[in-house]
């Protein structure tokens, strides 16, 4: 495990923290892409709802989230570690007993409208919309009490710690210069470190690796003979072409890769690079 995840796991591990689940303590190791994700929710949640829209809008958000993190974790490469295993089910713990908590709270509005006169108040021993209404009503109520009650607070918590104490033997890169390194390796003979970096007098690491690149790249030759370069900036990764192996030329298109971590594992970001090479053929 690389140093700054180190650092991020005993942070997150503080007895001073203790009182807020893992999820609010993670310290995000890339550029705030939480927060922007966030953003929008997290504007309507902080300051309340003023209106059905937006309390519906927070609804049709968490759906959304949780659905596409489900979709999202049919990919093996989905999380490198067990302490990224660890904050995801962190999360999700809370999802879920928010959303029982939610679900009962939508039980006791349908009282509040049928005080207001707006709807049937609904009854069992009612006919027609009554007993429907209240059979609407038993199922949310019912519903939220199970979804409460399926988390055990204490089994949840010792799942995580658990999890953020499970030693994880990738040799994870500690920054770009470190990622691209990794990569040329694995690239074998198709692929060159190019060196950029300042390199400080004595010793073999970079001086300075900036969030958004640092100053290498590597050049690879792809399946199809093409020259192209890999390199970070703008903290993103791009693949661009060097020359057509037809006339010389450059005559491919240069791409920006899905890949937005600095620190990726190795691999995976090897395995990503070879698709995309291959879509560019």
């Amino acid at each position: 495990m690389a140093e700054d995840e180190k650092t991020r796991v005993r942070a997150m591990t503080q007895p001073a923290q203790a009182q807020q689940p893992l999820w609010r303590r993670y310290e995000e190791p890339d550029r705030g892409l939480i927060d922007a994700v966030c953003e929008e929710v997290r504007l309507l949640a902080e300051h309340g709802t003023q209106d059905p829209g937006q309390t519906i809008a927070l609804a049709v958000a968490g759906a959304e989230a949780a659905e596409g993190l489900a979709a999202a974790l049919e990919d093996p490469w989905a999380l490198y570690t067990p302490q990224q295993v660890a904050v995801a089910a962190s999360a999700l713990f809370t999802q879920i007993a928010a959303a029982g908590t939610a679900l009962e709270k939508l039980d006791r509005l349908l009282d509040v409208m049928a005080e207001r006169g707006d709807i049937t108040e609904p009854d069992y021993d009612g006919v027609g919309e009554a007993e429907r209404l209240c059979t609407a009503q038993s199922t949310l109520g019912a519903a939220g009490q199970e979804a409460a009650g399926a988390i055990d607070v204490r089994a949840c918590e010792e799942a995580v710690d658990i999890l953020i104490s499970t030693p994880c033997t990738a040799m994870m890169p500690a920054n770009t210069h470190e990622t691209l390194t990794q990569l040329a390796g694995l690239l074998g003979d198709s692929a060159t470190l190019i060196p950029g970096c300042r390199l400080p007098h004595g010793t073999d690491s970079a001086h300075q690796d900036f969030q958004d690149g640092c100053s290498c790249r590597i050049e690879l030759t792809s399946r199809d003979n093409a020259a192209w370069t890999l390199q970070r900036s703008d903290a993103a990764w791009y693949l661009m072409p060097l020359a057509s192996p037809h006339d010389g030329g450059s005559d491919l298109s240069g791409m920006e890769l899905s890949m937005t971590e600095t620190c990726p594992h190795p691999r995976h970001f090897a395995l990503l690079l070879h698709r995309a090479l291959d879509t560019a053929a």
